[in-house]
């Protein structure tokens, strides 16, 4: 194997990341830093800068950024205006969401927005962002590089890949800082690029539990690769071996199931064609038993129809007699209301000539007792002025008789 120092290069230019990283941003904060690793996903660096500048102009807190809407957001980095016409956003749409998906991936890991603290623990901002699926192993290590005063970290997935590879003793990632351990191992200038090229290999290939050794870029200059692809190929040579075995398995048995689904469709077939058979028999004999029930019913219902007949006419005959019957009840009935009306009348007649006599009575004799009462008072009036007359020449008698005494 060639010597550490010449290894590296060599291994740098076999690996093509998916994605680059950003230059860093001149007094930009750790997470604007991050924010344009996102970016650049997109755009170009300048175009990203530019866009960063928009979003901490529109946005002042990260929180409000994270939970906006893609539009929303794409409005206020073009035109500054949250009313922007949807056609001419929608190259931002892309852009927008990855700083979206950057911020949630923080604030699901740090529960906040500052990442300053990295600079004065980078150890332990490697096990806090040891895994981060959408920033990448690439893009954490940006950060850490970063913070730790552009010095290469000694991430775990790092020294993992590192270990398996070679360029580092085994076990020796726990107990050296990353300065020592990395020592000589870094082409001086290309510390970037060894971050991001190492980055990318860990988080594309050199798994912890299960890596991809058999379809990484360096498993020619890996010995834990070799090995592991060797094993890989002797694998899925047994593997391949095996399904040779189990199609081969497979024929024979889907040959029987063939030929007992064969022999099980012709018994199929010939218990069908007997129940068919038999079916049909059963049919005819039921044809038979329903004619016979028709013909049956029909007479019945003849017979019925005849009874029913009968009993209408005879109905219908009770109904004219009870009919006539019930006329001449009526008649009656009116002649005996006509005759008690009659009788009523007659009685009121009666009573108002009863009435008319006891009236007349009445008066006359009101106007008898009235003349005898005024016969009584005339004679009673005869009398007392007869009577006054007869005193009054009485009292004239006895005058001239005093005077002659006298």
């Amino acid at each position: 194997m060639s010597k550490k120092p010449d290894l590296v290069p060599k291994l740098l230019e076999r690996v093509q990341p998916r994605h680059r990283l950003p230059k860093p941003v001149k007094d930009a904060s750790l997470l604007e830093q991050g924010m344009m690793i996102a970016l650049v996903r997109h755009l170009a660096q300048g175009e990203a800068e530019r866009v960063l500048a928009a979003l901490k102009q529109a946005y002042p807190d990260w929180n409000e950024l994270r939970v906006a809407q893609a539009q929303e957001i794409a409005s206020l980095v073009a035109t500054g205006d949250r009313r922007a016409q949807r056609g001419e956003l929608e190259r931002l749409f892309p852009v927008v969401r990855a700083a979206r998906d950057y911020l949630q991936e923080i604030f699901q890991k740090n529960h906040g927005f500052d990442l300053e603290f990295l600079r004065e623990d980078p150890a332990g901002g490697a096990k806090t962002f040891a895994s981060m699926p959408y920033l990448g192993l690439a893009g954490t290590c940006y950060l850490l590089w970063l913070a730790s005063g552009r010095q290469v970290p000694s991430h775990p997935a790092v020294v993992r890949v590192l270990e398996r590879i070679g360029l580092v003793q085994k076990g020796s990632g726990g107990k050296k800082g990353g300065k020592d351990l990395l020592q000589g191992l870094v082409p001086e200038g290309r510390e970037l690029e060894f971050v991001a090229v190492f980055g990318e290999v860990a988080d594309r290939w050199c798994h912890a539990a299960k890596p991809l050794c058999h379809e990484c870029a360096l498993v020619d200059d890996c010995a834990f690769g070799k090995k592991a692809f060797q094993e890989w190929k002797v694998q899925q040579a047994r593997l391949a071996a095996q399904r040779v075995r189990e199609d081969a398995r497979r024929a024979v048995f889907e040959k029987k199931e063939a030929e007992r689904r064969a022999k099980e469709d012709a018994r199929l077939a010939k218990k069908a064609a007997l129940e068919a058979a038999k079916a049909q028999k059963e049919r005819e004999r039921r044809a038979k038993l329903e004619a016979r029930r028709k013909e049956t019913e029909a007479k019945a219902k003849a017979k019925v129809e005849a009874a029913a007949k009968k009993a209408a006419a005879e109905v219908a005959k009770k109904a004219a007699a009870e009919a006539k019957r019930v006329a001449a009840e009526k008649k009656k009935a009116e002649l005996e209301a006509k005759k008690q009306k009659e009788k009523e009348r007659l009685a009121k007649i009666e009573a108002r000539r009863k009435e008319a006599e006891a009236r007349a009575k009445a008066q006359a004799e009101a106007k008898a007792r009235a003349k005898a009462e005024a016969r009584a008072k005339a004679e009673a009036k005869a009398k007392a002025k007869a009577k006054a007359v007869a005193k009054a020449k009485a009292a004239k008698a006895r005058k001239p008789a005093a005077k002659k005494r006298r």
